[in-house]
């Protein structure tokens, strides 16, 4: 019965120790770009660093033990820490405290959603969901992420995102605005990620920017002159604590909880449906909804932020020789590590190389070239990819996702009949 409903720890309890090695580096190389990229997730979200931080480890010891993927890396994502501050950010002003409570209560309830989808069985949802949809909407995700870093690769303080068109005229009036020396460090820490990638399998990239700028900064001491830098990140521990929400409060945030419970799944089911096929193993969606959930539940009472499992970290875990869920244990316990230990060193980190990290990462979610495949295959998914990416990208998030929901829904529904 345990084993049920905790596959994860029947994987462990029935643990092939030759495997140890090939969990154990796999566990590293996910940590080198899980410490980057947790960080740069809150900056998405808009929530302190050790917000991101934190996601990163407690929730994926939890999800490591109730979900029955063995390679799904759990933590921030991209998609779902910009949902989390669209959404919070129409609640109440960013970066305010209330916004930190707001978003650590979101998580609570997007674990809450999840483990109910779970236990009325909506993995059948799947049947009526458009793979194209989910294209074009991460597609516009990932382009509105990119452009939302351009602030901090020049320096410069923008008004918040409204819509693509108006953000780009604001990027353009602040040009004579920007900080010169802020520009050179995040167009070379772009340059520097990129070639990178291109000669690496697993690139090394995110730490070797993370620790020259680190160095650069610090020597030539340029947080005086302009460039903005994180400053400290708490190294404590997070008190395990459940605060119980006002009702008003609760029902404001269920829609939003709703969406991103369900992008998050998909997401992450995407993903962990095709390292399982590659391994003929079986994957439950319920199962995994029950684990997701479980795992934002634990990423709200450690204060942190919603988390899912992500795509290109999962498939590092795999390639790196990944054989079970010790692989992300030990990433946990990395992650750690470094939060106790390492945090001090990157207080001169400029936030410029965190952007650069941010756009190299989700440019791999950017798939415009389906839409060419979508036109030759089948001319249906190609108007639901177009209609949820152009309304996303040039309306509004939510918008979007719902206007791509309906087309999928009505072309998938009438197939039926």
């Amino acid at each position: 019965m345990i084993f049920k409903l905790m596959p994860g720890l029947k994987h462990l309890v029935q643990y092939n120790y030759d495997n140890l090695t090939g969990d154990l580096f796999a566990g590293l190389i996910v940590t080198f770009l899980l410490l980057p990229q947790s960080m740069a997730y809150a900056i998405i979200a808009g929530v302190p660093l050790a917000a991101g931080l934190f996601a990163a480890t407690f929730p994926l010891i939890v999800y490591a033990l109730f979900g029955n993927s063995k390679y799904l890396s759990v933590g921030p994502v991209s998609v779902v820490s910009l949902l989390g501050f669209s959404g919070i950010s129409s609640i109440v002003q960013p970066h305010s405290s209330q916004f930190l409570e707001l978003m650590i209560l979101l998580a609570l309830i997007v674990g809450i959603v999840q483990i109910f989808m779970g236990l009325i069985k909506f993995g059948s949802i799947f049947e009526y969901v458009s793979l194209a949809l989910i294209s074009g909407f991460t597609s516009a995700i990932a382009i509105i992420i990119s452009v939302n870093q351009i602030k901090s690769i020049m320096g410069v303080s923008l008004p918040g995102y409204n819509n693509f068109l108006n953000y780009s005229i604001e990027v353009l009036k602040h040009l004579p605005k920007v900080n010169i020396i802020t520009v050179v460090i995040g167009l070379g820490s772009l340059i520097i990620l990129l070639a990178l990638k291109k000669k690496f399998p697993v690139s090394p990239g995110p730490l070797i920017v993370i620790i020259a700028s680190v160095l650069i900064v610090n020597y030539y001491d340029l947080n005086k002159i302009g460039v903005d830098i994180v400053g400290e990140i708490p190294q404590e521990l997070p008190v395990i604590s459940i605060n119980i929400p006002a009702f008003d409060t609760f029902l404001i945030l269920i829609p939003i909880a709703c969406m991103i419970g369900f992008i998050s799944f998909v997401e992450s089911y995407a993903i962990a449906k095709t390292l399982s096929n590659k391994e003929n193993e079986i994957l439950n969606p319920n199962q995994e909804l029950i684990g997701l959930g479980l795992a934002n539940m634990t990423s709200s009472f450690v204060g942190a932020i919603p988390v899912a499992g992500a795509i290109s970290r999962s498939a590092v875990n795999h390639q790196s020789g990944a054989k079970s869920n010790l692989s992300l244990l030990i990433a946990a316990f990395f992650m750690l590590f470094s939060i106790i230990y390492l945090t001090p060193l990157f207080y001169y980190l400029p936030k410029a190389t965190l952007a650069a990290i941010i756009i190299i990462a989700v440019s791999n979610l950017i798939n415009l070239k389906q839409i060419i495949y979508y036109f030759k295959s089948t001319s249906v998914d190609a108007l639901i990819f177009l209609a949820t990416f152009i309304a996303t990208l040039m309306i509004d998030i939510f918008i979007g996702l719902i206007i791509g929901f309906f087309f999928s829904f009505l072309v998938k529904g009438f197939k039926k009949c």
